[in-house]
């Protein structure tokens, strides 16, 4: 048997460029969350929505939270088209979705298509971001889940740092065309991601599911064959046992047993991840990073450049995350941990916001963006992959999709109330906001403490018997082949 290899030496080239592929859908989420950031810092932008240079907190608020509206309708559709239409084809969907946002928005003469356009483009990933999860978690063999998942989080962070140089740039551009041609920029990546779904394979999962055990088998050879036939045979063979077993659940019932006793646990645990990683504070320390700045002294374009350094923070975490520690940090050690780093750094970021604010103290300004900064590197570095590593294994194959989207959809409706009142909140009690997101960190650390297992170089069928569910042993197997043996045999005797 080939030596298994974990991490990102144990991939092929061809596996390694479909895992670049389907993660092109983390960097439209990067691109669409990032750009935001900096069309509601432009000057030009609030004259032509707000009619002043001030800007309008309520109009502001739901631009930002229109974007999550979408994105709940859309991973809802998700739940649904990923096990319809397959992963592959789910991904078209939200691509074309993401074309017509940025054609919106890049044209919109009023703030109503301005929030039609962002609804748009939050639909898109809304599917594109829980589908690329599910779809990277079926290619991967157990060893190198979380560094193929992970990519799909490293493009994340490559968008939002583009998209924060291409709000930079904006500001050097001529009135409207500040904020009309970044919004256009979310276009193009959604288009090369809609082209290149010709030539990506199905997820081996879902063709097993549906019974085209051949072609499951072709595209597990095409991407683990250089790991021997013993290797890709044992996994498909174990995968397509597991799927008959289950075969019996009625697929109308799926949505309803993610809430029966057997997988409570697992979906209290999806949901919480999910919706940690905008309880986390990420999220709004990203969108509303130009209010921040803003706040502690910084101003016009200086507020610009500081957002579009910010990227490069999250950018330096992934990579570390993606390269040195996904498939070789526990789960469970890395979720921990990276809880209570948020909190701490949360913490000193508030004393600094509150010491400090105005710009009243240089030296205190720029710890306090040093900190802000060190925030995006602890949340790329510890949650920015193994969230959705964790999300997308820890269901079985038949509650896979609707799970995932389900939980994507409550972290929607989460990111909607939130991006609403955290315009009003900085606006009304600045820095004592902070207090929240080092509570919830604090909440989340402890849960994870006590409930979540490790997955860690299990299967995904495997991840199934951690919870408790009834698996395919090797004696199971092996007796299956067997009586499929005797079969075959007995019909070749009978013909003789």
């Amino acid at each position: 048997m080939a030596k298994r290899i974990a991490g990102h030496r144990g991939n092929s080239t061809r596996t390694v460029l479909v895992g670049l592929t389907i993660s092109l859908a983390g960097f439209l989420y990067g691109l669409d969350t990032g750009i935001i950031a900096s069309t509601i810092a432009h000057d030009s932008f609030k004259i032509y929505m707000y009619g002043n240079a001030k800007g309008n907190a309520t109009i502001q608020a739901l631009i930002v939270s229109g974007y999550y509206i979408g994105y709940a309708l859309g991973s809802g559709s998700a739940a649904y088209t990923m096990d319809r239409i397959s992963r592959r084809w789910t991904l078209l969907l939200g691509a074309c979705l993401s074309i017509i946002g940025a054609i919106i928005q890049a044209a919109a003469v009023n703030p109503a298509m301005i929030i039609v356009g962002r609804a748009f483009s939050g639909a898109s990933t809304g599917i594109v971001y829980p589908t690329g999860s599910v779809y990277l978690a079926e290619l991967s063999q157990a060893e190198n889940r979380g560094f193929l998942v992970g990519l799909k989080g490293l493009m994340n962070t490559l968008g939002s740092l583009i998209a924060g140089f291409i709000g930079y740039a904006g500001a050097f551009a001529y009135g409207d065309l500040q904020w009309r041609i970044p919004l256009a920029t979310q276009g193009p990546p959604a288009l090369l991601l809609a082209i290149l779904t010709a030539f990506l394979p199905y997820s081996p999962r879902w063709l097993a599911q549906k019974e085209r055990y051949n072609d499951a088998k072709k595209v597990m050879y095409a991407l683990h064959g250089h790991r021997g036939d013993e290797v890709v045979e044992s996994e498909f063979s174990e995968m397509c046992e597991q799927i008959r077993w289950e075969a019996g659940a009625r697929k109308r019932d799926n949505f309803f047993k993610l809430f029966t006793r057997q997988y409570m646990r697992r979906m209290l645990l999806a949901c919480l991840i999910v919706n940690m990683q905008k309880l986390s504070g990420s999220n709004v320390l990203q969108n509303y990073q130009s209010i921040l700045y803003a706040s502690l002294g910084y101003k016009g374009n200086t507020v610009l450049l500081i957002g579009a350094l910010y990227g490069f923070s999250a950018v330096i975490g992934q990579v570390i995350n993606v390269f040195f520690t996904a498939d070789h940090w526990t789960r469970r050690k890395t979720v921990i941990s990276g809880s209570y780093s948020l909190a701490g750094t949360l913490a000193v970021l508030t004393a600094l916001s509150y010491f400090y604010a105005d710009g009243v103290n240089a030296a205190g300004s720029r710890a306090a963006v040093a900190f802000i900064f060190l925030f995006a590197f602890f949340y790329s570095f510890f949650f920015n992959s193994v969230g959705w590593v964790l999300v997308a294994e820890i269901f079985p194959l038949p509650l896979r999709a609707v799970g995932v989207g389900f939980s994507v959809f409550t972290q929607s409706i989460t990111a909607i109330w939130l991006s609403y009142s955290a315009s009003i909140a900085f606006d009304v009690i600045s820095w004592r906001f902070y207090f929240v997101f080092i509570a919830t960190n604090v909440f989340a650390g402890t849960i994870y403490f006590f409930f979540l297992p490790e997955t860690r170089f299990l299967t995904l069928e495997e991840i199934a018997a951690k919870f408790g569910d009834e698996i395919v042993s090797s004696e199971d197997m092996k007796a299956s082949r067997e009586k499929a043996d005797a079969a075959a045999h007995h019909v070749e005797a009978t013909k003789e």
